[in-house]
């Protein structure tokens, strides 16, 4: 039977594993940033999503993305117990206003969340520097640096793209028929996955 309060336990300092106080903070930062974006994104496919919307290579490319930041903050948290430390989560908001209206507006806002992203991460790898943790730093450049630079690269790509096509119906069609051929991996493709499913239930 659980008690209402329970016994002040752990206690004391944790011993033996050289985290610094200030490196798990940032690194509790990090993960909030990333549940940020894992929020936007779920928004975001949800919306492209709609019958009124229609957009299924948006709406699989952002459901991607959600997934992606998932797993990130799933890896941080591990980390951060791993190294003895204490998970703290932050409250995340939504996005002031969801409805995306258009993919530019979609993707120019990914865009600053991906490069809000890094520029956390280059923060978290010199606090870790700082007290010289070098088992943090290696996590953060091995794990997330590069990944996290191309997909800076990727969605800025993207933006450039759509700011040329403007609002033409049948160059947002294009648009999206080639981000759902070419950027989105087989499991989040939604037309494949319903494709499947109708072929299941006939079954």
């Amino acid at each position: 039977m659980c008690i209402d309060k329970p016994m002040k336990w752990p206690i004391g300092k944790r011993s033996g594993f050289d985290f610094h106080d200030e490196t798990e903070a940032v690194i509790n930062e990090q993960i909030n940033v990333e549940l940020k974006a894992f929020y936007y994104y779920l928004s975001m496919a949800a919306y492209f999503g709609r019958v009124d919307v229609a957009l299924p290579g948006c709406e699989s490319f952002f459901m991607q993305m959600h997934h992606e930041e998932h797993k990130h903050v799933l890896k941080f948290i591990d980390y951060v117990k791993m190294r003895g430390g204490k998970v703290h989560l932050c409250a995340v908001s939504s996005p002031d206003d969801q409805d995306w209206k258009c993919p530019l507006h979609a993707f120019k806002t990914a865009l600053q969340l991906e490069i809000q992203i890094s520029k956390k991460l280059v923060a978290v790898n010199a606090i870790a520097e700082k007290h010289g943790d070098l088992n943090a730093s290696d996590f953060i450049i091995t794990d997330f640096m590069e990944d996290q630079m191309r997909s800076v690269n990727e969605i800025g790509r993207l933006v450039t793209v759509l700011s040329g096509i403007g609002d033409q119906a049948l160059a947002r069609f294009m648009f999206d028929k080639d981000l759902l051929e070419s950027y989105v991996m087989p499991d989040f493709n939604v037309l494949r996955n319903k494709s499947q499913r109708r072929k299941h239930d006939e079954y």
